[in-house]
């Protein structure tokens, strides 16, 4: 029976499963990141939101709910766009990071596999 393209598919899992582990710890650690971080900036909006709601029970005139809800606007629309850049700058460094461990772990893989047939090569 021929097993030659079996045994390959062997060698090739094997080739792979240290780089993929690697990978998969380090997609971890960039998920645990991330998520730490939007829990950060959840936890700043809500303390903004409770904020400006303390504000608003403050207000005695119709002219200072337009002021004070014209601050809020702001006061959210700054946030969102501070927030916005950190999660790009976030989401940017991750993709680096990504492509970095990718490229390693393929360029790995691919030199196992030609060490794996030069090997094999030489057997026979």
């Amino acid at each position: 029976m021929n097993t030659e393209g079996f045994d390959q598919w062997i060698k090739m899992n094997k080739n792979m499963t240290g780089p993929l582990t690697e990978w998969s710890k380090a997609t971890t650690e960039l998920c645990q990141k991330t998520m730490q971080q939007n829990l950060e900036l959840m936890g700043e909006n809500i303390s903004r939101a409770s904020n400006q709601l303390k504000r608003l029970t403050t207000v005695r005139k119709p002219e200072d709910l337009l002021n004070l809800q014209k601050e809020c606007f702001n006061e959210g629309l700054t946030a969102l766009l501070e927030n916005t850049q950190k999660i790009i700058h976030t989401t940017m460094q991750n993709i680096e990071e990504l492509t970095k461990l990718g490229g390693s772990t393929l360029r790995e893989s691919t030199m196992r596999d030609n060490t794996s047939s030069s090997k094999g090569s030489e057997k026979k």
